[in-house]
């Protein structure tokens, strides 16, 4: 019999979370996409919008992670770091608001998706400000669900642990995460030849000048919520780093800090990495290991000095998780893709070739 701990059940609440945010950020940079106008939308809107397609397999996930219960959320099971718990802190209520919330998001990105399916310079106008309507409440959405899941899944892991500006931090790093993943994407579905309609390489500037303002409002934010709790030396507010810092896992706390800061920084400041597709996988992956182990490291965090082990694939378990998740994932947005028409065609016999196979 197979007994997960609650590292392991961490990793998989980091891929849900990532499950998660992909189709959701999706939405919120059509939308953002869209609401600035920005041209180069026609290009990328369809392939961002197609992440819809893992919104089953996330719904699978959370129904998984809220059955599991106290062996995801400690509190729910009497650790509370000593203190009283209040009324977010209710395992009904947690569920119901969790599941309520997921299944009124899907539906908000799925209505949107069809609205932008019709929406090109030729629609009527009732129809093209009826998109735009709706294109409005994507940032919005966006931002309050992001807060909640940063509540649910992350700040409240420990109990009256507080931080006014932990909901921004956290979709704000998931908003980077999606472009890092999908100029990833994008560098293999042009490799391959894939894509029925081209993509230029400016799609990877634009991005890459986004990715860049985001590393530097990312930073921003780790320093300005970390350095209140330092200078006040808050015993409860302090000691959630303090354990990341200093328990055996403290080298994860400071790679997912250099691979978030630093390393994108010192890459995208540059025009020539910015300008190349290739070499901005470099940024890219960085940017995506980094979340991945800072999401990770925020949900261990009030047990980060007892748990001596990583999500450096050091389990098999955590293999598992990931190697199944990940290829679901990625399967279901393909599968998309060719649904949506969004591939070459190369299957397609030419009459040279008939000729030949004559």
């Amino acid at each position: 019999m197979i007994t997960m701990t609650f590292a392991n059940w961490a990793i998989l609440m980091d891929s849900y979370l990532f499950v998660l945010y992909l189709p959701l950020a999706g939405m919120f940079w059509c939308s953002v996409l869209h609401l600035s106008n920005a041209k180069w939308r026609f290009e990328v809107r369809y392939l961002m919008a197609s992440a819809s397609a893992l919104f089953p397999l996330g719904l699978v996930l959370l129904l998984i992670i809220l059955a599991a219960g106290p062996q995801c959320f400690p509190w729910m099971a009497g650790h509370t770091h000593g203190a009283p718990l209040n009324g977010w802190h209710n395992r009904t209520f947690f569920t119901l608001r969790e599941l309520g919330l997921y299944l009124a998001v899907w539906a908000y990105c799925a209505y949107f998706i069809k609205l932008q399916k019709n929406e090109y310079p030729s629609a009527p106008p009732e129809q093209r400000r009826r998109f735009r309507n709706i294109a409005l409440l994507g940032p919005v959405v966006y931002c309050i669900y992001g807060t909640i899941v940063a509540w649910d899944f992350e700040m409240t892991q420990w109990p009256r642990w507080w931080s006014p500006i932990y909901g921004p931090y956290h979709f704000e790093s998931m908003m980077r995460m999606f472009l890092a993943f999908f100029i990833l994407s994008l560098f293999v579905l042009r490799a391959r030849g894939d894509l029925k309609r081209p993509t230029h390489d400016y799609v990877f500037n634009f991005c890459a000048q986004i990715m860049l303002a985001l590393t530097i409002v990312w930073t921003y934010l780790f320093f300005m919520q970390y350095l209140v709790m330092w200078y006040g030396d808050l015993p409860d507010e302090i000691g959630r780093y303090n354990n990341m810092m200093n328990g055996p896992n403290w080298f994860i706390f400071w790679s997912f800090f250099f691979l978030n800061s630093f390393i994108p920084f010192l890459s995208l400041i540059f025009t020539s990495v910015r300008h190349s597709p290739a070499m901005m996988l470099f940024p890219a992956i960085s940017i995506l290991i980094g979340t991945f182990l800072e999401r990770y490291m925020w949900i261990i965090s009030p047990f980060a000095k007892d748990i001596d082990h990583t999500p450096l694939l050091s389990s098999w378990i955590d293999v598992a998780i990931v190697a199944v998740v990940f290829t679901v994932a990625v399967s279901l947005w393909d599968l998309k893709m060719k649904k949506n028409g969004l591939y070459e065609d190369h299957t397609t016999v030419t009459d040279g070739d008939a000729t030949a196979k004559a």
